[in-house]
């Protein structure tokens, strides 16, 4: 399955804090992505983690959401396992899960364990698929 830019949640943008899309367009990397005419319930988010954490105690959150409306109240419908440095990264990680709703985001929420704003991973990639690679 060949993935394009309609099925991209996260394009790699290096992460440096909280991200949560409220947008079809791409701010900081990640959209909101309108997935009505997939005509499919049952999706695949592929998370692709290209470089590991800077430091020890830093962790990556990544959750999938969906929402009614693009600026509505999005609900968590899928997670990730938590990532910290040296755990399954790099890596690729794939999530079934089901949506009825038309929109969906990726939520990623990051800890920066000695809180010095260093905060930072690059070569993250979150894609939507209909298939499980």
């Amino acid at each position: 399955m060949a993935f394009d830019a309609n099925l991209v949640l996260h394009d790699g943008t290096t992460i440096t804090a909280d991200i949560a899309a409220t947008s079809l367009t791409s701010a900081s990397g990640s959209a909101c992505l309108d997935i009505r005419e997939t005509r499919n319930v049952g999706l695949v988010a592929h998370l692709m983690v290209g470089n590991d954490l800077a430091e020890e105690d830093d962790t990556l959150q990544v959750t999938i959401e969906h929402c009614a409306t693009v600026d509505g109240t999005y609900v968590e419908v899928a997670r990730f396992p938590l990532l910290t440095k040296g755990t399954g990264m790099p890596g690729h990680y794939q999530i079934r899960f089901h949506s009825h709703l038309q929109f969906v985001r990726a939520k990623i929420d990051v800890t920066d364990a000695d809180s010095g704003s260093d905060f930072t991973v690059a070569g993250v990639h979150i894609l939507l698929g209909t298939e499980m690679i």
